[in-house]
């Protein structure tokens, strides 16, 4: 999944071309024009990154660790279904537009049936969480994982592919509008540096529990390479750099600023990952990498957003 994800994206920054008209997309009796399909693929983005959230906190919460309260996991819960909801209905006040096709509302449907599950279980009081995890995980199963924390996190993963399936329907409705491809590529980055890093951080609240640490290593080690094969993408596209082009003006130095951020952030991150895999434990602190991380996705998010905006400007014209 992520190597598809990863590839995609590659292909797709280095691809970006010349600006095309932007004409309305086929729908029915209802003109949906490709900036708002990049905004509602920007959504559906970023039910990828809550869903590994959710998991890397409910694995903290089991645990233990990193001051993660049931709460927590209710409030990320209540940001997924808030974010399927404005997909379902649509947000004329985000330029978010309701399904328009039938396999939009199909991969919409598959999206709301992977996470009931997940959200039954995510939401459940402190005192029926097993109980409620255990009414859909196999019994067999739920005895060599005591805490159903993997089950949990397959749970998550089946939300990832429900939403990576929806992100590919809206990208292909964003190419069929007319809309430059740069539109379209740009919306589909959405979340996926943001849910990398929730699959490094979750990777590394393993390590340190001393959950099959080879095997966790393993998949942390490829979460970071797949997150800096994206990064070297956008350092390499034509698009990032006209975007941040100091002809820009404050916009562009805006931008520029978040991104000089966004790396510094990652750039510490990594320095945590590499003590925790060099068994380092009496210099790693697992707080002060949740506190990045947080902050780092927080980031994403809003560069992300001033990238589709001046992608919006600059090429949807």
């Amino acid at each position: 999944m992520f190597v598809r994800g990863l590839r995609s994206l590659a292909l797709g920054l280095f691809a970006i071309g010349l600006a095309l008209p932007i004409a309305p997309a086929a729908s029915f009796g209802t003109e949906v024009i490709g900036y708002e399909i990049s905004v509602a693929q920007i959504e559906a983005g970023r039910l990828r990154h809550l869903a590994q959230r959710l998991a890397k906190q409910n694995l903290l919460y089991q645990l233990h660790l990193g001051n993660v309260r049931k709460s927590d996991l209710v409030e990320t819960a209540s940001r997924i279904d808030r974010v399927i909801e404005t997909l379902e209905l649509g947000s004329p006040g985000y330029a978010v537009p309701a399904p328009w096709t039938p396999a939009l509302r199909e991969k919409l449907n598959s999206v709301d049936e992977a996470w009931g599950p997940l959200r039954s279980i995510a939401v459940a009081n402190p005192y029926d969480y097993l109980r409620t995890t255990r009414q859909f995980a196999n019994q067999e199963g739920s005895m060599k994982d005591p805490l159903v924390i993997r089950y949990f996190d397959n749970l998550a993963l089946d939300v990832v592919k429900a939403s990576e399936a929806l992100m590919d329907e809206y990208d292909a409705e964003c190419r069929k509008s007319g809309a430059s491809p740069v539109l379209c590529v740009t919306a589909s980055i959405s979340g996926y540096s943001a849910m990398l890093s929730e699959v490094a951080t979750k990777e590394a609240v393993y390590i340190v529990a001393g959950i099959d640490v080879a095997e966790h290593k393993k998949a942390l080690q490829e979460a970071i390479e797949g997150y800096e094969r994206g990064r070297k993408a956008v350092n390499e596209s034509p698009f990032f750099e006209a975007a941040l082009s100091q002809e820009r003006g404050q916009a562009g130095a805006f931008a520029e600023g978040l991104l000089e951020n966004l790396r510094k952030d990652w750039d510490e991150m990594r320095k945590h990952f590499a003590i925790l895999n060099a068994g380092d434990a009496q210099n790693f602190d697992l707080d002060a990498l949740l506190r990045q991380h947080a902050q780092f996705v927080g980031r994403i998010e809003r560069f992300t957003a001033a990238m589709v905006r001046y992608a919006n400007i600059a090429y949807a014209q």
